[in-house]
């Protein structure tokens, strides 16, 4: 082949890869949407997974209602006596809210002042809500406590969906909590999940 057909076909070959690779790389950059309004995610447990309830060309959506129940919690504290930093690791199991059905496990790992005498604490953690018939499809959600009275609910409790692996790989998002518990028996946390179709590594 001529030098100059060879330096044309390489020109088209570069040019090529060029556009294939933008185009993979806006295939996602849609911002997600909320969940139509009323919309609940139904749990299916022949299945075990979650349906969606609605979904664009760039975004799977959920929104997940669910509660957890801990049944092992850790806690290293340095000295009990100063207000230092507290370790504390919760794990336990996760339920659909509307049927009671247990539809997963969770693990937490958080940092926390201790409780002042008017239990005010500042807390910041990470969940792992691992769904699915083998635990694969997890959520990760990171969440933050700022003066937070256990005895009440919680004054301000922030989360943020930042990824998740399996049906939920790549997951953005938010959850919500209700509920005077956190990790027991009478909390509600509402997840509002959007799952990118098109996933870029």
């Amino acid at each position: 082949m001529a030098p100059r057909g060879l330096c044309t076909l390489l020109c088209v070959m570069f040019l090529v890869g060029t556009l294939s690779a933008a185009f993979a790389q806006d295939a996602n950059t849609k911002k997600p949407r909320d969940p139509p309004v009323g919309s609940l995610s139904k749990f299916n447990p022949t299945t075990m997974h979650y349906e969606p309830v609605t979904s664009d060309k760039s975004y799977i959506y959920y929104r997940i209602k669910v509660s957890l129940n801990e049944t092992f919690v850790d806690t290293y504290t340095p000295d009990p006596k100063e207000a230092h930093l507290v370790s504390v690791v919760i794990s336990g199991d996760v339920f659909d809210n509307s049927t009671g059905i247990k539809v997963g496990t969770f693990d937490s790992t958080s940092l926390t002042t201790l409780a002042r005498a008017n239990n005010e604490l500042q807390y910041m953690g990470t969940f792992a809500v691992e769904l699915g018939p083998n635990g694969d499809d997890a959520i990760f959600i990171m969440n933050a406590l700022d003066r937070a009275n256990f005895i009440q609910e919680p004054t301000d409790f922030d989360m943020a969906i930042v990824g998740g692996t399996g049906r939920y790989k790549g997951a953005t998002g938010e959850s919500i909590h209700s509920g005077t518990e956190v990790t027991q028996p009478g909390n509600v946390y509402v997840a509002e999940v959007a799952v990118p179709r098109f996933k870029r590594f």
